[in-house]
């Protein structure tokens, strides 16, 4: 077995063909992304679904769920080392390395959200502290760089050890990993409300809006940290189990068994609990029959509900429930792609719910943007529609590809694979081979 010191070299693997062509991939699709989002810009927000009266769309949803995503995942790898706990120890930079993709994915989806990308630059110059759009922007950066940093110190170990230039010239010393203990401590002290905050804000956008009674809530930033802790730990699942499958990325099975009982918990007190904390009282207000209250809690108004709390919440809560299959991987891995699936439809409901109707008596009722169409006009309404249009599709296809470009860089060039009591580099690119000399 190779001794640890500077003569061992960090092997970068080789991708193999599969790697490669997942790489191909990506690249085309933030092509189309680019170019996608260059048309956007060039022809205004016209060429999207949002109008007036819908002016939140696919982009503010899927940044809705990436920053759930992000906050999710960095609470889970951060709260054992808070609390100098050795679980999941193995999945803590995944964990990381998967909250700074999404995160990053978050923030570049604002760009085309804004229309005028360009003028992104004021959030810094000029910011309006009034806005809680402002405390957000800034939260999402702080963020990011906060993942960077916490990803660098856990790995800064093994990158100099193996001699990497990601370890920017430092070393692996019994005193250098004592400092990274303490600092990891505390970046992980920094990281629990950072997350929480992070998504407790961006909930706090949504009830700050004028007129949008759905909106208005005391429960939307406890919602918004529940669904980020289901979303967050169900992606990272998903991830784990993949990268186990397709990569040299080995997840502790114990672990995996143990994370999907969390995720039962996280789903039952999101779907279940909150879910009627928020809707029974409503229910309730509005009908005194004990039938009638009962069916407004339990029938939704809308598709997305039911893909949320059925397919999304109650199926993979009944998976990871029955103690006969909910130790199976195959199992966890169901389960976890269900609970991000019904994150997703939770956001659209959400948005869809605010804009559908909007809170104005009178006629007109507001511009739409649109055009004349025959005799009647088509610019006013006092209700929302909105459908996503290809150009939308393609750009968040092309910002999504980015942030899942980081993460398969990361598995390639960061020891990503916890190397306790080891000598060799932990990258797990696909099909790659370690060397040292």
């Amino acid at each position: 077995m190779a001794s640890r010191d500077h003569s061992i070299r960090f092997a970068i693997p080789e991708f193999k063909t599969a790697g490669k062509l997942w790489i191909t991939l990506l690249g085309l699709l933030m092509v189309v992304g680019l170019s996608a989002w260059v048309y956007q810009f060039t022809q205004g927000l016209i060429v999207t679904g949002m109008r007036n009266v819908f002016s939140w769309g696919l982009y503010i949803m899927l940044f809705v769920l990436f920053v759930g995503l992000s906050a999710g995942g960095l609470i889970i790898s951060s709260a054992p080392k808070f609390f100098h706990s050795q679980r999941y120890k193995g999945l803590a930079r995944i964990g990381v390395l998967l909250s700074l993709a999404c995160i990053t994915v978050a923030g570049l989806l604002i760009l085309p959200d804004i229309g005028r990308s360009n003028l992104v630059y004021q959030f810094f110059t000029s910011p309006d502290f009034r806005s809680p759009m402002v405390w957000d922007f800034g939260v999402v950066v702080l963020y990011g760089l906060l993942n960077v940093w916490y990803l660098w110190l856990l790995t800064r170990r093994d990158l100099a050890a193996h001699g990497s230039r990601l370890a920017f010239g430092t070393e692996d010393t019994e005193a250098g990993r004592e400092r990274d203990r303490k600092l990891a401590f505390w970046t992980a002290a920094l990281a629990l409300p950072a997350a929480v905050t992070l998504h407790s804000v961006t909930g706090w956008i949504f009830a700050t809006q004028m007129g949008r009674g759905s909106w208005f809530s005391p429960l939307v930033a406890p919602v918004f940290i529940a669904k980020a802790l289901v979303s967050g730990l169900g992606l990272l699942l998903v991830v784990a189990i993949l990268a186990n499958r397709f990569t040299r990325f080995r997840a502790d099975r114990d672990d995996l068994v143990s994370l999907g009982r969390v995720l039962g918990i996280f789903l039952a007190f999101h779907v279940v609990y909150l879910l009627a904390a928020e809707r029974l009282p409503h229910a309730w207000a509005e009908n005194f029959d004990f039938l009638a209250i009962m069916s407004n809690f339990l029938l939704g108004t809308t598709p997305y509900f039911w893909l949320w709390t059925v397919v999304g919440g109650a199926l993979p809560l009944a998976l990871l429930a029955i103690p006969s299959v909910r130790k199976r991987v195959p199992v966890i891995f169901a389960a976890s792609a269900l609970a991000v699936f019904g994150v997703v439809f939770e956001g659209i409901q959400l948005v869809f719910t605010g804009y559908n109707t909007v809170n104005i008596a009178a006629q007109p009722g507001v511009t739409v943007g649109g055009q004349y169409e025959g005799i009647a006009p088509d610019i006013w309404a006092t209700a929302g529609s909105y459908t996503p249009t290809l150009i939308e599709f393609a750009v968040t296809l092309g910002v999504i590809s980015f942030g899942a470009l980081i993460f398969t860089l990361g598995l390639k060039y960061i020891p990503i694979q916890h190397s306790e009591n080891r000598s060799e580099p932990a990258a797990v690119a696909d099909g790659g081979e370690q060397e040292t000399s």
